[in-house]
């Protein structure tokens, strides 16, 4: 598997909302679907850029970031 075809059958991601942005019309088309994953690579290729660029990590969402680099544990 490719990694687009990966990040698209993830169930909560930003890449799988893009794609099924473009394919929400129409499910079966193959045109759109084409569509959608030509703008889902071309957000992984941004993502890629901005994250080589500023030599950060990945965060899917967006995250506060806190000094130390930790990621604190949400607990009820």
């Amino acid at each position: 598997m490719n990694h687009i075809t990966v990040a698209i059958r993830m169930r909560e991601n930003t890449f799988r909302k893009k794609y099924e942005d473009y394919i929400k019309q129409d499910p079966q088309n193959d045109d759109l679907k084409r569509k959608g994953y030509t703008a889902v690579a071309a957000k992984i290729a941004r993502v890629a850029y901005g994250i080589i660029k500023n030599e950060t990590n990945y965060r899917c969402y967006h995250e506060s970031v806190i000094p130390s680099g930790r990621i604190p544990s949400v607990r009820p």
